[in-house]
């Protein structure tokens, strides 16, 4: 299912997440108390919502990096 934007629906990112999420702890070899999986999802959500902000943003084909600071 996907929203009016033709992207996931918010159900089925937040399936998403948690098959994410699963992955990762199993992954690393961690355990998650149950009554904590809510709120690692809700910070998993911000951050990728955040990280969204940053990779949708259009940059003209212009744009350059800015240099390294080198004191």
């Amino acid at each position: 299912m996907s929203d009016q934007t033709g992207g996931p629906s918010a159900a089925d990112a937040g399936d998403d997440l948690g098959a994410f999420l699963d992955s990762g702890l199993r992954l690393a070899g961690l355990p998650l108390e149950s009554e904590l999986r809510p709120r690692v999802l809700m910070h998993l959500a911000t951050a990728f919502a955040m990280a969204k902000l940053v990779t949708d943003f259009p940059l003209p084909d212009e744009a350059e990096p800015a240099p390294v600071y080198v004191p």
